[in-house]
């Protein structure tokens, strides 16, 4: 009975958002913990800079009393005698280099400094103190990471204070971390993401069982919930065609061919769900109407035919207080609007019209005109189509009835070689793929 895509099964939708979902939450985890794992080496590797740097401080302050005391230099000139000696000590150290250090004085032109010029990023790290304020009497404690031709720096402000813990001025200082220091930090980031990932994905693989009987329990109920609507909305539509016509295959024809139609002209599975819920339930106002009128088997008066008529509004009295049913309002309200705004209840035209009432429209008069009714025989496939056609523009969209021409020809040669039963037992499909798939949307 004609082909149409598959959507996919709430099951499959289950499986693949959950490993999806929880694929992304541990990568989503592993960069968290990057990042996280990153900002601690930095404040680490500050701090231990920042130690060794007071560390430093230490020992320059004593180196330079020593060689002012042998050399009877003057303070300014053993403190660049004992600072060089010290970045060449740790030039030759396995952590890392001082590249740029400099003594300010309590009054801020009193300054001495030193770079290490053989240092290959030197005009770099020329550039970046020439940008800072020179550190003053005012200036607290400073670590930093910076990026000197995209390699690691320290860039560190320690205060320097003497025996009595009177401030006597400020230490500034650049720090280059050796490429072991560095090829550490980059292996234990890389180390410390990789378990992060594993202990997510643990605990994902662990959880993953749990959530899937969690879900599956919900979707259960989810399903068992939706038959029981589409139970009801079944049953309802077979009493107003008990109480019409004492036969629920009109409802089960034109539903089947409404859908078959919608799948012609590429409608969503959304647009199809409303279709199915509008085909059963587009004369359920019916109820509403009295026996003589509903069941009159001659003509009807004008005063009857308007009564009649009321059933539209009936129909979506009915439907307005269910949530589930309100997309199927445009088929009960619309379709007996025609093309050329000659119908009722409004009196529409054209795309006034909702799609899916005009798409309903056509499938019902073509199962109205080939069924057997109590006041008229049934007419045959080719008759019917020429009536449709002749309504062309004046009742049907012109474009609908264009795609039910490559249609209707296979769902009559369906209904006919497959009866009744065959016609219940697609619908049952049709109805259940395209609502299985309306459960994986509400997921």
């Amino acid at each position: 009975m004609g082909t149409s895509r598959r959507p996919i099964s709430l099951h499959r939708f289950v499986y693949r958002t959950l490993t999806l979902r929880l694929a992304l939450m541990a990568a989503a985890a592993g960069l968290l913990a990057a990042g996280l794992v990153y900002v601690a080496q930095e404040r680490h590797l500050g701090a231990q800079v920042i130690e060794e740097t007071r560390n430093e401080v230490g020992l320059l302050v004593l180196r330079t009393q020593a060689v002012s005391r042998e050399s009877g230099m003057d303070g300014h000139a053993a403190f660049r005698q004992a600072l060089a000696g010290r970045i060449q000590a740790y030039r030759e150290g396995e952590r890392g280099a001082y590249v740029y250090a400099c003594f300010s004085g309590p009054d801020a032109p009193d300054i001495v400094e030193l770079r290490d010029p053989g240092y290959a990023l030197a005009e770099e790290v020329r550039r970046f103190i020439a940008s800072r304020p020179r550190p003053h009497p005012g200036t607290g404690e400073l670590a930093e990471i910076v990026f000197l031709g995209e390699r690691m720096h320290v860039h560190v402000v320690v205060p320097l204070q003497d025996q009595a813990g009177q401030r006597i001025g400020s230490v500034q200082a650049i720090f280059a971390p050796s490429e072991a220091t560095l090829a550490g930090i980059r292996a234990t980031l890389r180390r410390a993401v990789f378990l992060t990932v594993l202990v997510v994905l643990a605990t994902s693989g662990l959880l993953y069982p749990v959530i899937l009987n969690l879900v599956g329990r919900l979707t259960l109920f989810s399903r068992t919930l939706l038959e029981a609507n589409l139970e009801t909305l079944s049953l309802l539509a077979s009493a107003v065609a008990k109480r019409d016509s004492d036969t629920d295959m009109h409802n089960f024809r034109v539903t089947l061919c409404a859908v078959r139609l919608a799948e012609a002209l590429h409608l969503g599975t959304g647009e199809i769900q409303a279709l199915i819920k509008g085909a059963f339930l587009h004369d359920v106002g019916k109820i509403g109407i009295r026996d003589n009128v509903l069941l009159k088997a001659g003509g009807l008066t004008e005063e009857e035919r308007g009564l009649m008529q009321e059933h539209v509004r009936h129909g979506m009295d009915i439907i307005a207080g269910s949530a589930w049913l309100r997309d199927a309002a445009p088929v009960v309200a619309s379709h007996h609007e025609r093309f050329d705004g000659s119908g009722y209840p409004l009196g529409l035209a054209g795309e006034a019209i909702p799609l899916l009432a005009r798409i309903f429209a056509v499938a019902d008069v073509f199962d109205a005109l080939t069924s057997r009714r109590p006041y008229k025989e049934p007419l045959s496939f080719e008759a019917a189509m020429t009536m449709v056609r002749q309504g062309r523009g004046s009742h049907f969209d012109p474009a609908i009835v264009d795609a039910f021409e490559t249609v209707a020809p296979e769902f009559s040669l369906f209904c006919t070689t497959r009866g009744d039963q065959g016609v219940r037992d697609e619908l049952r499909m049709v109805v259940a793929r395209y609502f299985s798939e309306g459960a994986v949307v509400l997921y």
